[in-house]
């Protein structure tokens, strides 16, 4: 007959391998997770207001709480599938403190938004191309979500709200390396490209893109 210390170990054993399954599920869960580094959100519940007075306009509440939340932010190593269109997400707009090209205030001076909103959307995201993420705010198409061709001028709805978007977006996490960690890397890997003062400028503007700004887990 066995010791219950037996019975013990065995217990404190299989509590160690679910611990371990909960905890890979859980990094497997973050892998599929919208991960940003979000702007400074000083001001942002002043600015939505105003922004909602002056265009006669309401956003869909988890918008609201995004923008309240993170203001936007850059989306590195990003991407959705939806209904058989396929994209990446460079970054989501933001107010006041966002950066210059990202913030909405930008997207008004160069009349961008107005021709958006003749459509019915807001655009909230953009990809490495130019092409945007749109956001219905009418009553037809509220919190739907649709993609604009900027070549095209053409708008592709994508048949889904912007939480059930948000949930299927995928980000990798994603390290800021500095200048000589990717000299090792290219290194490591036997690179023969050249590594000039023009491409180093061009890592150190990224580095400063980021510097103190933390990329984390988008949650709603």
């Amino acid at each position: 007959m066995c010791s219950p210390s037996f019975y013990s170990v065995i217990i404190l054993k299989n509590i160690g391998l679910i611990e371990l399954k909960l905890h890979k599920i859980v990094q497997n869960l973050e892998l599929e997770m919208l991960r940003i580094f979000p702007y400074d959100t000083e001001g942002v519940d002043q600015a939505i207001a105003d922004f909602e007075d002056e265009f006669t306009i309401k956003f869909p509440e988890k918008y609201k709480k995004f923008l309240l939340k993170y203001n936007g932010g850059n989306s590195l190593q990003t991407s959705f599938s939806i209904n058989r269109k396929t994209s990446d997400i460079r970054a989501f707009y933001g107010f006041n403190k966002a950066s210059q090209y990202n913030n909405f205030q930008y997207l008004i001076d160069n009349g961008f938004l107005e021709e958006v909103l003749e459509r019915g959307f807001i655009p909230i995201a953009k990809d490495s191309f130019g092409n945007s993420i749109l956001l219905g705010v009418t009553d037809k198409n509220f919190n739907q979500l649709a993609f604009f061709d900027h070549e095209g001028q053409l708008v592709q709805h994508l048949e889904i709200n912007f939480e059930d978007w948000v949930a299927k977006i995928k980000s990798k996490k994603k390290k800021i390396r500095t200048i000589e960690e990717r000299i090792a890397d290219m290194r490591s890997v036997g690179s023969k490209k050249e590594i000039t003062p023009r491409l180093k400028t061009i890592w150190q503007e990224e580095i400063d893109r980021y510097a103190g700004r933390e990329q984390v887990i988008v949650r709603l």
